[in-house]
């Protein structure tokens, strides 16, 4: 076997990389420019492919979709077959598209074009060896639940009772709800309390109730027959039926139409159900985790939420905190994010600032961990050098703000003493009346300011009390229609 490997130290495992090219001038290419970085395995001969993969994990094969003789998609499905965890990537020519596009489709997971430079390649290289490091980490939770909350940063003391509770219920078959705002990280602990559990080799399977239209909740949720509904072309499998054996989440669960709400406790009392356009009872065998940034109780004190179904889905509650509430994550959160988003656009942004992590410890986080997810990486982006000087931060009222710019007043004061679910009630209702002002009530965009579905904005002004029509600004002259209602001025409230 011709190959060619450099030797380094012992110190640090190095991403293991096998390349295979009958062209020794790429090789050596490839080697000055990656010798440092990673452990190299060289090749000019695809027929010593498998006897070095059985000799070493790789991960990753980087292969010329141009071999000599062999047939390239043949050399994929077996070391698929031979080596499922071992990513793929091709390099072709723009004549070698073809064979490229038939190795893809067999599991190659990505190509280069030729000619490339270095650090195109170590872009893609650290994109998949990223992914390399998630599917580890999954194998790892799959591992047992002792290892299934690992993947969430919780150095809070309120986060770390979140996961305490979350390995407790994993082990059963309970229902879980998941309650908290937007962004707090209730998909991931919905994930970790699945890979925890006993199913956690079968499917996990989610649905986003806000996103989805009313008229389609059912069949994504149940499937349909073939010819239940105009456009209904073949049977589709619904999200239930796929779920079977493994994890169901409801996400935005509290978005959920109230005929659908019927239709899922029926389908929580007997586990059957029905396909859009069937008459054959199907059963499913899955764990149902329900997450909602509501508050389901309210909900059902106002009529928007059945309350048979709030005690079928309130099994076992866990809150996931606010990010405001758990700031000792706040800034391991930050470092986990930095190094993510430095590997991914190949940037050698090592730390942040003191005025930075000032900044990111004074600030509140309305968006949580999700907004600190798109700051940081923004700011890697971003960052000139190695050091991250500030990040941009967005504030209640929507304007961003930095060390150099202060943050606007927020839309409500603390100027009295008051439940802290009526202060935050205020708030909100100031907030969406102020921004529908802003945008004259057009819902579309109000809710593309807010981040939110335009359904999810409607019902928020439903609680509130809030009316489009009051937002609309009259015309000249003050014409029908206007904006104006019941004698008030459009945007009073």
């Amino acid at each position: 076997m011709t190959a060619r490997v450099n030797k380094l130290s012992s110190h640090a495992r190095r991403p293991a990389l096998l390349v295979l090219d009958p062209n020794k001038s790429d090789l050596e290419h490839i080697y000055q420019g990656l010798r440092d970085e990673y452990e190299l395995t060289l090749i000019d001969r695809s027929g010593d492919v498998l006897d070095a993969m059985e000799r070493k994990h790789f991960d990753v094969l980087l292969t010329n979709a141009r071999l000599d003789g062999a047939s390239l998609p043949e050399l994929v499905r077996q070391v698929k077959i031979l080596h499922p965890g071992t990513h793929y990537i091709l390099m072709s020519t723009f004549s070698d598209v073809e064979n490229a596009l038939a190795a893809i489709r067999l599991g190659a997971t990505d190509y280069l074009r030729k000619p490339f430079n270095i650090g195109e390649l170590r872009h893609v290289l650290s994109r998949h060896l990223e992914r390399n490091s998630l599917r580890r980490g999954l194998e790892g939770l799959r591992a047992g639940p002792s290892r299934a909350l690992e993947c969430i940063v919780a150095h809070d003391e309120l986060m770390r009772e979140v996961c305490r509770l979350a390995e407790t219920v994993a082990s059963t078959d309970a229902t879980v709800l998941l309650s908290g705002e937007t962004g707090t990280g209730k998909g991931l602990v919905s994930r970790a309390i699945h890979n925890s559990s006993p199913r956690r080799n079968g499917p996990f399977v989610e649905i986003n109730c806000a996103a989805i239209p009313a008229p389609l909740i059912e069949s994504e949720l149940f499937g349909h027959e073939r010819g239940a509904f105009t456009g209904a072309v073949a049977r589709k499998i619904g999200r239930v039926e796929a779920a079977s054996r493994g994890t169901l989440l409801l996400d935005e669960v509290g978005e959920m139409p109230l005929d659908m709400q019927a239709k899922m406790l029926r389908f929580l009392q007997e586990f059957s159900f029905e396909r859009v356009g069937g008459n054959q009872k199907l059963s499913a065998d899955v764990r149902i985790i329900a997450a909602s940034n509501r508050d389901l109780n309210q909900a059902v004190k106002q009529g928007t939420f059945r309350e048979d179904l709030f005690y079928r889905l309130h099994v076992i509650e866990l809150r996931v905190p606010p990010l405001r509430d758990r700031r000792q994550d706040i800034l391991p959160l930050a470092d986990y994010f930095r190094e993510r988003f430095a590997a991914r656009y190949d940037k050698p942004v090592r730390k942040f600032s003191s005025a930075a992590q000032g900044q990111m410890l004074e600030h509140d986080w309305p968006g949580n961990v999700r907004e600190m997810e798109h700051a940081v990486e923004r700011a890697v982006i971003l960052a000139a050098g190695e050091v991250i000087e500030r990040l941009e931060l967005a504030n209640p009222s929507g304007l961003t703000t930095s060390p150099l710019r202060p943050a606007a007043p927020r839309p409500c004061s603390p100027d009295q003493d008051r439940p802290l679910a009526e202060y935050m009630a205020q708030c909100e209702r100031e907030y969406l009346a102020a921004q529908l002002e802003r945008h004259n009530g057009r819902l579309n965009r109000t809710a593309r300011t807010l981040g939110i579905n335009p359904k999810t904005l409607y019902l928020k002004m439903h609680r509130h009390g809030l009316n489009k029509a009051d937002f609309r600004k009259s015309p000249p002259g003050g014409e029908p229609g206007g904006g104006q209602k019941n004698g008030k001025q459009g945007g009073s409230v």
